[in-house]
């Protein structure tokens, strides 16, 4: 019954429908940007490809983005009422991928340019993000790394069974990993995204396996009773947290992958689980011991266990990054987002609207991607925290039981 419990403490089950963009919230008075398809016509995939790039520089917040399609020759440098222009013209390459010619120009002066080469077509949305990346980076916008990287997440999709899926941080590619099984809790191995580990429930037991992407190789990494879930690496990749429950009772465990042990560390009657580093001296998870769902931390080598959310009654998800930490709590409207320094001062909601859940810091800890219910909607959110800026994308996946960034 525990095991059951301590999913329900971990998952957060959602819905999803169309993909077109959603700003939050906006900041400040930015100057016009337009963007201009000169692709030759019949060129597949371009059009798409407008509201792919619009969509990705809203997210990087530098300027004001004009949605309506445009298409003209890429050779001209002006558009009527911008002041910048960002062209673009896809064209094939001959061996079933795109090329891409991109210039970004400010009255009429040109500012950047460059040619792109993508090999697979169906990652196109990805040759939007290293673009509007690259232009950020050119302006010298706040750091974005992680517009480039990969989410994992479970995706529920029948009676026991499930797969894993690798997206884009706003889940309109899709490529499924692991399928035709009952998997659980997908978590990336290491920074560089090249491993993952997950849950298999198809197993006599619980068991956490370690996927390479490469070669497809599977390695057992350890069996429990009742359940097991890898909640977090550490920064090295060579220690994890696990939630276990060997004996009915779930806890957070330390494991060494160079011995091969792993280590208690806590020790309670009730249910605690998804475990996360803070630092290399702490950590934080979720327990019960008030009650309700709450955070808590506890130093490595210490049992003193510190309550580190004081307020809502249940903060049953949350993502820690160095002194940060990020978390669920329920608002006047619904469930918020907020975030608070563990050295004190206080905290700040992030979301204003509809539930929200699963937090998920970036690998730098810029910004946070979270999933949304308004109502019968499902969305993806990104909240740029130094830019107080957020975005959200229609989902379309299905029924999500983990997110990892």
């Amino acid at each position: 019954m525990k095991y059951w419990i301590s999913l329900l403490v971990l998952m957060s089950m959602l819905w999803g429908e169309s993909t077109t963009l959603e700003v939050s919230k906006n900041v400040n008075v930015l100057s016009k940007l337009s963007i201009v398809d000169g692709s030759l016509k019949g060129i597949e995939h371009s059009g798409k490809f407008h509201k792919m790039l619009v969509a990705d520089m809203k997210v990087v917040s530098l300027f004001d983005v004009d949605e309506a399609y445009a298409q003209d020759s890429y050779e001209i440098k002006n558009h009527a009422n911008a002041l910048f222009v960002l062209r673009y013209r896809l064209d094939d390459d001959g061996s079933g991928g795109f090329k891409a010619d991109v210039k970004l120009f400010q009255n009429g002066l040109e500012l950047f340019s460059k040619i792109y080469m993508l090999k697979q077509r169906e990652m196109v949305v990805f040759l939007a993000h290293s673009i509007a990346y690259d232009i950020n980076a050119k302006m010298g916008g706040a750091p974005m790394e992680w517009m480039k990287r990969k989410v994992i997440m479970v995706r529920l999709n029948g009676a026991r069974k499930s797969e894993i899926v690798a997206a884009d941080y706003t889940l309109s590619y899709q490529k499924v990993l692991l399928g035709g099984g009952m998997y659980g809790f997908a978590k990336w191995a290491n920074r560089e995204q090249t491993d993952f580990y997950y849950t298999s429930l198809s197993d006599f037991k619980p068991t956490i396996y370690k996927v390479n992407l490469a070669s497809g190789v599977k390695e057992k990494i350890i069996s429990s009773d009742g359940m097991a879930v890898c909640s977090d690496v550490n920064e090295n990749g060579k220690k994890l947290l696990l939630t276990l429950a060997p004996n009915g009772q779930p806890d957070v465990y330390m494991y060494d992958l160079t011995t091969k042990e792993k280590t208690r560390i806590t020790n309670y009657s009730g249910i605690d689980v998804n475990g996360q580093f803070v630092g290399n001296e702490m950590i934080a998870f979720v327990s019960n011991r008030f009650g309700n769902p709450n955070v808590f931390g506890q130093k490595i080598n210490s049992n003193a266990v510190n309550q580190l959310v004081f307020e809502g009654k249940n903060n049953s998800s949350f993502s820690a990054y160095r002194n940060l930490i990020v978390y669920k709590t329920r608002g006047d409207s619904g469930f918020d987002l907020k975030i608070a320094s563990l050295n004190g001062g206080g905290s700040r909601t992030l979301t204003t609207s509809g539930d929200n859940d699963y937090p998920r810091f970036s690998y730098d800890g810029e910004a946070v991607l979270h999933i949304k219910q308004e109502g019968s909607r499902s969305l993806v959110g990104i909240i740029r925290l130094d830019l107080r800026r957020s975005f959200a994308f229609p989902l379309h996946v299905g029924r999500i039981q983990s997110l990892d960034w």
